[in-house]
């Protein structure tokens, strides 16, 4: 389910030019972390290079992705965490 969450955020970014393979999604409630370019789980994210971790939910996630909640909502009420580098977005 996570993958398919995520391989539907990934297409809405294709004609960007964000680097997927450096932004990374922690789900809280599964314990896992997911690399966007992948879609797929892994051990650890590459933090030594420059990346952008967001710390979510699977519902949070979810909601995002559909279009019910906007990013900045559930940001404020801290159920949304980032780390890295969130210039990231805007390459």
């Amino acid at each position: 389910m996570i993958e398919d969450i995520l391989n539907q955020f990934k297409n809405n970014l294709v004609d960007s030019n964000i680097d997927l393979k450096s932004i990374y999604f922690e789900i809280t409630d599964i314990d896992k972390i997911y690399n966007l370019d992948s879609c797929k789980p892994i051990n650890k994210p590459a933090e030594d290079n420059r990346f952008l971790k967001f710390k979510i939910s699977t519902e949070n996630l979810l909601l995002i992705v559909e279009g019910k909640k906007h990013p900045e909502d559930l940001l404020f009420n801290e159920k949304v965490k980032i780390s890295g580098d969130i210039s990231i977005l805007s390459s």
